[in-house]
C-alpha cells in the first residue's frame, strides 16, 4: 500500500509504503508524478518505507520504466527506512546524474523531512 504524505509544497511528493507494493499501487503515483513533472521544473521525492513485505516484479518494472523516462525531472530524493534494499536503492539513485539521493533511518524522519525541504 502507498499512502500520501503532504508537505504543503508543490515541488515535493511524499509517500509512505507498507505491506506488499503492486503495480496497481505504483500506477497512481507514477501518474501523479507525470502530471507534476509537466508543471514543476524539478521535483523532490520523499519516501518512507516501513513494515514492507515485498515489491512485486510488475511493480518493480513499472517503477523502472517510470524512472527511465523521468531521469532529469528530479533533483532530490529522501528515502527513510531501516531496510537494506532501500539503502541499495538510495545508492543507485545517487548514481543518476542530476539527483541527490540520501538515506535516513526511521528514527531520522524529521531530519529527512527538513533535508528534502531545504
Amino acid at each position: 500500500m502507498i499512502t500520501p504524505i503532504d508537505f504543503q509544497d508543490d515541488t515535493i511528493v511524499g509517500f509512505r509504503m507498507s505491506g506488499t507494493i503492486t503495480k496497481d499501487d505504483i500506477k497512481p503515483w507514477a501518474d501523479k508524478l507525470d502530471r507534476k513533472s509537466d508543471t514543476v521544473r524539478k521535483l523532490r521525492v520523499y519516501v518512507e518505507a516501513d513494515d514492507m513485505d515485498a515489491v512485486t516484479v510488475k511493480a518493480a518494472l513499472a517503477d523502472l520504466q517510470f524512472d527511465a523516462t523521468h531521469l532529469g525531472d528530479f533533483d532530490k530524493a529522501a528515502f527513510v527506512s531501516d531496510d537494506t534494499w532501500i539503502k541499495i536503492s538510495t545508492f543507485m539513485g545517487d548514481l543518476v546524474p542530476g539527483i541527490h539521493a540520501k538515506q535516513f533511518s526511521l528514527d531520522e524522519k524529521e531530519e529527512a523531512q527538513q533535508w528534502i525541504k531545504s
